[in-house]
């Protein structure tokens, strides 16, 4: 008589057949408590199979189908395919929805992506940007076809040209700009149409000042129109149509400024801006991305400065920090820029 014999692997008791191959070649766990898999550091910078780091204990010649617990990522991670893993779990990943800014027909860089992607993705690879999607107003993006992604870009000087919204006067320290809003609500009287807004702090267009109305139903609001009255919270221009808004739009003033970088420390010039004034301090609006007003380092000198008298704003070149989206051409004018991202988390 034969008896088949299963190997013992406890050393303490000789009797313990929870680890075992059977008849069929399986390999049989059958303990209750937990396995306990190899592990060691693992840099995730480091090539599979890289030699000779101290940050990198995997294996000198991996082969397909090794598993083992990274103690640097902090993940189990399987070698498939010439490359090191990480296994996916069954919650999901955190997506995130980030609004870059919005475009002026002239900037193409947009960014700093946030939170920062990972240098090494799932599978392994470098982080391309390829793992993005990318919609401008509702449009999605094609990954190198309509932008690409770069770290820490170098950004040439910028000057911006905008337009007082409201008389400032002397001493005064802080100037609104005509920008652009989002529309709540609409009405007309045959003679003259008059947008509503979330209330600003001070009038956001001044009077004769140009703004393109788009995107709203009825649709005779939209085109171009010159402001006839405006206060805080609405805008008034010579417009035969009636009804309320349906569908909110966006009111633009045709001198609107979207600044692509932190405009903080930039030189401000124009007239009754004393020499060597920059900004201190900026606002955009949080929905359109303009420009809606700054702080500026010294007050308005001489005598006021009256509504619609042109500011000129030049920043510096600066270095990003960070990833940013590079588009093969700048985004039209008013056209926000959305990204999610984390789909390789």
């Amino acid at each position: 008589m034969r008896y088949l014999r299963r190997q013992t692997l406890n050393r303490r008791a000789a009797y313990d057949n929870t680890l075992y191959v059977d008849t069929n070649g399986s390999v049989i766990m059958d303990s209750r408590t937990a396995l306990k898999l190899p592990h060691g550091l693992g840099n995730a910078a480091v090539p599979a199979g890289g030699f000779g780091n101290a940050d990198n204990e995997r294996p000198v010649v991996p082969q397909n189908g090794m598993m083992r617990y990274n103690e640097t990522t902090l993940d189990i991670e399987v070698y498939q395919g010439s490359t090191w893993r990480a296994l996916r779990y069954r919650e999901s990943g955190s997506i995130t929805q980030q609004t870059l800014g919005v475009g002026d027909g002239d900037t193409v860089y947009f960014g700093p992506l946030n939170p920062a992607p990972p240098a090494i993705t799932q599978r392994g690879y470098t982080w391309t940007g390829s793992n993005l999607l990318v919609i401008v107003e509702n449009v999605i993006q094609l990954h190198t076809t309509n932008y690409t992604v770069v770290q820490n870009p170098t950004f040439s000087a910028e000057t911006y040209y905008g337009t007082l919204s409201r008389t400032e006067l002397v001493t005064a320290t802080r100037l609104y700009f005509n920008t652009s809003l989002q529309t709540t609500g609409a009405s007309g009287s045959s003679t003259t149409a008059t947008l509503t807004f979330a209330a600003q702090p001070a009038a956001p267009f001044s009077i004769g000042e140009t703004i393109l109305v788009t995107g709203m139903t009825p649709y005779g609001y939209n085109g171009s129109a010159v402001v006839t009255a405006c206060n805080e919270t609405s805008v008034s221009y010579l417009n035969t149509t009636t009804g309320s808004q349906t569908v909110a739009g966006t009111i633009t003033s045709t001198h609107a400024i979207y600044p692509a970088l932190d405009i903080t420390g930039a030189t401000v010039t124009g007239t009754g801006i004393p020499a060597l004034t920059t900004v201190s301090a900026y606002t955009t609006d949080l929905k359109t991305g303009a420009l809606t007003s700054i702080d500026i380092s010294n007050p308005i000198v001489g005598s006021p400065i009256i509504a619609g008298t042109a500011i000129t704003i030049a920043e510096s070149s600066q270095v990003g920090s960070g990833y940013y989206l590079l588009f093969s051409g700048p985004v039209p004018p008013g056209k926000p820029v959305t990204v999610l991202h984390g789909f390789d988390q």
